[in-house]
Parts: structure tokens; sequence; C-alpha cells
């Protein structure tokens, strides 16, 4: 465990990262205005109180409720939690190094696509590629990851994904495919960042997740007669088996 200033700091430091993540998620699919000023509440449009601006403290002193009444969503104090947790989790993976900034480029990017993919079932095709563009750039700096490893990554990753899009278009041409090409631009991401010797085990988390879910879903439908949602975001199951192999592993 870190000493206990660096531990405050890691944690301080990423609830502040997740309010500012939090401002894309929200701001993005909304606005496309990320620097506008000043923050609304996204249930009333009221402007928020400073204490507002950071999500978990307002969602806490709020009790999960608006000014009037109705529930916020879970998914902005989730954001800032996670964003709390993980530069702990990286510090003791690599302590202050290129390795640690590296990761939390990786993940805030995740963070940013899930979050939105789930909100919104929209993966935006200049955040997800851009990023696979910079994480190739800023590789080299890396010990854990070769530009080959991470160009060979994008390539496969995106290839495969690719194929099970062509194929689910092909079998299922009536229906919605599971997943779209967001899904593929995502996996082209995910292989960059972790390279093609790391990737089979973060996609595989994502996988099963979303196939976990798939089950419960249809257990409640077909068995309990719930009304259940008709589609679920594939891609972040895939941000969140990333960013569970990061959290476990690192880049190892």
């Amino acid at each position: 465990m870190p000493p206990l200033p660096t531990l405050v700091m890691l944690i301080v430091g990423g609830l502040l990262l997740g309010s500012l993540l939090n401002i894309v998620i929200i701001r993005l699919p909304r606005e496309r205005q990320l620097l506008r000023t000043p923050l609304h509440c996204t249930r009333t449009g009221e402007p928020l109180a400073w204490w507002q601006v950071l999500p978990l403290v307002g969602w806490l002193i709020q009790r999960g409720r608006s000014r009037d009444g109705r529930r916020l969503h879970w998914m902005f104090p989730l954001v800032e939690v996670i964003s709390a947790a993980l530069p702990v989790v990286f510090y003791l993976h690599y302590s202050f190094s290129a390795t640690f900034a590296y990761l939390m480029l990786v993940a805030s990017i995740l963070i940013i696509t899930g979050a939105i993919d789930w909100l919104h079932r929209y993966i935006y095709t200049f955040v997800i590629l851009g990023g696979a563009v910079l994480v190739l750039l800023v590789g080299f700096a890396i010990p854990q990851i070769t530009i080959f490893n991470g160009l060979l990554g994008a390539l496969i990753g995106g290839m495969g994904f690719l194929i099970l899009y062509m194929l689910g278009s092909i079998l299922f041409p009536a229906t919605s495919v599971p997943f779209g090409l967001g899904d593929v631009y995502l996996a082209i991401f995910i292989g960059a960042a972790v390279g093609l010797t790391r990737m089979s085990t973060p996609l595989l988390y994502g996988i099963l997740m979303a196939g976990l879910l798939s089950a419960v879903v249809l257990l409640v439908r077909n068995v309990f007669k719930r009304e259940t949602p008709q589609y679920i975001a594939y891609g972040t199951f895939l941000c969140l088996g990333t960013l569970l192999y990061l959290a476990l592993n690192g880049l190892a």
C-alpha cells in the first residue's frame, strides 16, 4: 500500500479526473461543446453548485436525487469511483512512471467510451480511433509495449471483430447485429493499447461479462415474465473487461 499522503493524492486526483471524464461523457453526446460553462444538472438543467461538480459528492449529499426529486443516474458516481480506484491500483503495479501515465490514458479512453455506449449505445469513432493512434504514438516510451506488437494487436483485433460483424449481418439480416462497427473500432483500440500478446484475455473478459448479463436478461424475460432491455451495450463490457485485466495484471 502506498504511503498515506500518496494514497490521498492518488484518490483525490482520481476523483478530479473522474469529474472531467463525466463532463465529456455528459456533454459529448448532448452538446458536443466540452468547454462551455457553467455546468448544468442532467435532470433539471439548473446550474450546478461547486460541490455538485464532483458527481460522487453531489450524489451522496443529495441521496441520489436531483433537486426536483428525480433519481440521478448511477453511472456518473460510478465513473468517479472507478477513476479514484484505478490510480491506486496502477501505482501499486508501476509507481509513478511512464507506464502509470500510459495506463491512466488508456483507462480514461475506456471509461469515456464504455459510459457513453451504455447511456446512448454509441461509440464515437474519433474518440476510439484517435485514441488508438495516440497509444501507438506514445507506446514507444513504454517498456512493456512495442509499436510492432501494438500494430499487430490493432490489426488482428479489428479483423477478428470485423469478421464477426460481417457474419452477424449475414446470419441475422432481419435483426440488429449483436454489436456494431463501433465495437470493431473498440477492438482495434484495445489491441493497440495492450498489444497482440495480451489482447485475448481482456476481450475474453468482456465477452464473458456480456454473455452473463445476456443470460440474466433472458432468464428474467422468459422465466419471470418481466420487461427487459432489448439490447445490451456490448462495447461497455469490452471496456470493463479491459479495465479489469489492466487492474489485475497491468501490462504483465
